[in-house]
């Protein structure tokens, strides 16, 4: 009798510990039971109304061109000239600094007039002379003429008299173009600027002999800049099919489209490369002559852009990918699948740079929630 008690109270002791586990498993378990999200998994904030997810951004227009290369040159002014004397002389005085933006018509250099001035003497006598020749030989034509009409000379002594006259009057046509000729020299003893622009080098200084059309300075036209590189001989065929866009070792951010302007048809004769000129398409108050250019080369078709695999989801028979819009909203964007990859998907779509797309969990979004990015990669 006294082992059935003991079993009896032996099973009524297993009961209540089961029971008491139930109890405990359904208060922990059931009713105050959380989701703990996995490091990938969106989950719902605790607000309920938005959904945590991961995000990945596209960082760069150039993931949508395929193979690229680049090619580093520098920033020069689409306009620049040599400046010089059309006139040789001693440099009297310099009236402009490096770096300095002339207007047209502003003195830069100026000759020692000294010699100019004395020409334009002599030229100014020897029209005088000339004028002076030219009546003397004119009243003897007259005179000549009235004794021609009384048969009192011959007519060869007329005629010698005529041609006098006639060469006294291109003397004075010569000499009035040397007196033109030695105010433009005399004028030419000032340098100055044809149009407004920016002295970016000078080589002249005062006290400096020169000779006709010796680079003094150097300056830039207009505000057009472009980007020169060197192309190597294996590109030269197939640059002009290709699309360029520049960007700044100065500024990291700053990316502007160009075109090709010019090809040397001759390579260098020590590096053999192609010296290449890019115009920019758009202008920047940031950019500066001088600075450090790469042109980047691609195919115009956009080959497509890398995404992770897991960001790829199926509206209907097509599939999308969630754009994370800044409200918070999700956009479905349609994409065309290129390549798979390991964990990565190459696709083409309407996606731009800067862009966010939800990277995880997206069998759990759709256009009706609203999202938070708990990561962005």
């Amino acid at each position: 009798m006294s082992i059935l008690k003991k079993r009896i109270a032996t099973a009524a002791t297993v009961i209540g510990l089961v029971a008491a586990g139930a109890v405990f498993s359904y208060h922990n378990f059931g009713h105050n039971s959380e989701h703990v999200p996995t490091k990938f998994e969106p989950t719902l904030a605790t607000n309920g109304t938005q959904l945590v997810v991961r995000a990945f951004t596209i960082e760069s227009d150039l993931q949508l061109q395929g193979t690229s290369n680049g090619f580093t040159g520098t920033l020069e002014p689409r306009y620049q000239s040599q400046l010089g004397f059309r006139v040789a002389g001693k440099i009297a005085s310099r009236h402009v600094e490096l770096g300095d933006r002339v207007r047209a018509g502003d003195v830069l250099f100026r000759l020692d007039p000294t010699d100019y001035d004395l020409q334009l003497r002599v030229s100014e006598s020897e029209l005088a002379s000339a004028r002076s020749t030219v009546a003397q030989a004119d009243a003897e034509e007259q005179r000549l003429r009235k004794l021609r009409t009384s048969a009192s000379i011959s007519q060869s002594e007329y005629d010698l008299a005529l041609a006098s006259r006639d060469v006294a009057a291109a003397k004075v046509e010569s000499a009035e173009k040397r007196l033109e000729l030695a105010k433009n020299q005399r004028e030419y003893c000032d340098l100055v600027a044809d149009a407004d622009g920016l002295i970016v080098s000078i080589s002249g200084e005062a006290g400096q002999v020169v000779n006709v059309g010796q680079s003094i300075a150097l300056i830039t036209k207009g505000t057009e800049l472009e980007a020169v590189v060197n192309i190597p001989e294996n590109r030269v065929s197939d640059i002009k099919a290709l699309s360029s866009r520049i960007r700044f070792w100065a500024h990291p951010d700053l990316e502007i489209p160009s075109e090709l302007r010019e090809l040397s048809p001759i390579a260098d004769p020590i590096s053999r490369m192609y010296a290449a000129k890019f115009r920019l398409l758009s202008d920047s108050p940031l950019l500066t002559i001088g600075m450090t250019a790469t042109v980047h080369l691609s195919a115009h078709e956009p080959a497509g852009f890398c995404i992770p695999i897991t960001s790829i989801t199926n509206q209907g028979d097509r599939a999308s990918v969630w754009k994370i819009e800044e409200s918070g909203k999700v956009t479905a964007c349609p994409i065309e699948v290129i390549q798979y990859r390991a964990n990565t998907v190459i696709v083409r779509g309407p996606l731009r740079a800067g862009d966010k797309i939800v990277s995880a969990g997206v069998q759990r979004i759709d256009e009706n929630v609203s999202v938070r990015i708990w990561n962005a990669k």
